[in-house]
């Protein structure tokens, strides 16, 4: 079996660059064109805007959790409640009300923070950040506790007043009894102390019972509503590269296969046969 020497390699190589000189043009000009096209078809498609917001939905001792209120963010009642603020029709029914709005917002959970995360998208800034800002406004009614929890916190805080109450006349009376230096000893400066600390400690108390009851309002807001300065979509200079290389990569193959066709003039004819029943089948 004889070996091909470099000689024999090298008019390979020559003939490839000759096939790419020739067609430079083609090469060159073809994806510059599509990429031009593809950039006028981008400025013609509607842009869209993100707006986005983080909210801090979880408190010791709350039932309410970041879950839950990603379930609600995304249920079909909240959904068809903003139905408005995103321009939809108010005719539509829930379930297309949910299937457009579900493609527009989403909502996710932070690993670390367990932040709500919940971003929108419209086709301008304005409806984007309005949306986002909607959507915060019905679910922070619904994060309040109702039926049995909502009567425990009351009863709860009812009793930590009380005891509170209590416990101040006992401080302060305490506190008075220090002051007179009538029998002031280690174990009533400790008392004092210790009415302060748990004092302190039930008011703290007092506070996350209320909040619970209040539910989430613009104080648990870690990040506003966003208002979008550039659109997300589309993309012209991703849409433009890609269009040109697609129509590169297109038109190199087009060139090489019709290289290869315009050889088959130079075949054998036994060769030449068997392209032509290639042709035959592939109906070229």
């Amino acid at each position: 079996m004889e070996t091909q020497s470099p000689q024999n390699e090298e008019p390979d190589l020559l003939d490839l660059l000759v096939t790419l000189a020739e067609n430079w043009k083609l090469l060159i000009l073809g994806p510059l064109a599509a990429g031009l096209i593809a950039s006028s078809v981008g400025l013609s498609i509607p842009k869209t805007y993100e707006s986005s917001a983080s909210v801090r939905v979880e408190r010791p001792g709350s039932s309410f959790t970041a879950p839950m209120a990603a379930s609600l963010a995304m249920s079909a009642d909240v959904l068809h409640q903003i139905a408005p603020v995103a321009g939809l029709d108010e005719g539509l029914t829930a379930e297309k009300i949910y299937k457009k709005l579900s493609r527009r917002i989403t909502v996710s959970i932070g690993r670390q923070d367990k932040l709500l995360n919940i971003t929108t998208q419209a086709s301008s800034p304005e409806t984007a950040q309005k949306l986002n800002q909607a959507l915060l406004d019905t679910i922070f009614p619904l994060s309040k506790p109702r039926g049995l929890e909502k009567q425990q916190l009351g009863l709860q805080l009812d009793s930590e007043k009380k005891r509170l109450q209590e416990s101040l006349k006992l401080e302060q009376d305490t506190a008075a009894y220090l002051a007179s230096g009538k029998g002031v000893n280690e174990a009533t400066s400790r008392l004092y102390g210790e009415l302060l600390t748990a004092n302190s400690n039930r008011q703290k108390a007092i506070l996350d019972i209320e909040r619970q009851l209040e539910g989430l309002d613009g104080n648990d807001i870690v990040q506003m509503p966003t208002l979008p300065e550039q659109s997300i979509k589309p993309r012209i200079s991703l849409l433009a590269t890609g269009a040109a290389v697609v129509t590169a990569f297109v038109l190199l193959i087009f060139v090489f296969i019709r290289k290869a066709l315009l050889a088959t003039q130079k075949l054998t004819p036994e060769k030449a046969e068997k392209i032509a029943r290639i042709r035959e089948a592939m109906h070229w």
